[in-house]
């Protein structure tokens, strides 16, 4: 006489069935949602950018304000008026800006800005550079520079953006 043994089944568990079904749901929810964390990182250090063109901004104008209204002939001169400097010319420079792309902190280079009206007029585009440089350029001749443009360089290596798809130009004018 053969006495068999009936297997018992619990349901306590998850199928395969199931468990690949929340795999798919979580690989939707996951397709979804990473585009549009990548974009609020870009947004992120598009503003970066923009604050550290505002603190070159603040730097022109403390300089230009010892200087008698004589905006700076070049970043040298403007570096001790940035956070942390000693806020008089020719002294100690202070805390370079963070580039948001290399987390490297730099001051701004020399840009090749000649009229801001123009450059606010055109096209992102048309300027260019390494990404999430800020670009200082002074307008006129040393030592009566009475004018200045800051620009700021994008992801894709293009001055940023301003309204009506001109140029953002951070300035006196």
């Amino acid at each position: 006489m053969r006495v068999s043994k009936k297997v018992v089944r619990s349901n306590k568990g998850f199928t395969l069935i199931e468990l690949l079904v929340v795999v798919i749901i979580i690989g939707i929810l996951a397709a979804i949602a990473l585009p549009n964390f990548i974009g609020a990182q870009d947004k992120a250090r598009e503003a970066s950018v923009k604050a550290n063109m505002r603190t070159c901004q603040i730097a022109a104008e403390s300089a230009a304000t010892d200087s008698g209204g004589t905006y700076p002939a070049s970043v040298t001169v403007m570096q001790p008026y940035y956070p942390g400097g000693s806020s008089s010319v020719g002294g100690t420079p202070g805390n370079a800006s963070v580039n948001p792309f290399t987390n490297v902190a730099t001051f701004p280079v020399a840009g090749s800005v000649t009229d801001v009206q123009t450059t606010r007029s055109g096209s992102p585009t048309s300027i260019t550079g390494n990404k999430g440089d800020t670009q200082y350029s002074p307008i006129g001749t040393a030592p009566n520079i009475t004018s200045y443009a800051v620009i700021g360089i994008g992801k894709n290596g293009t001055a940023l953006g301003g309204g009506s798809s001109g140029t953002l130009v951070l300035s006196n004018q």
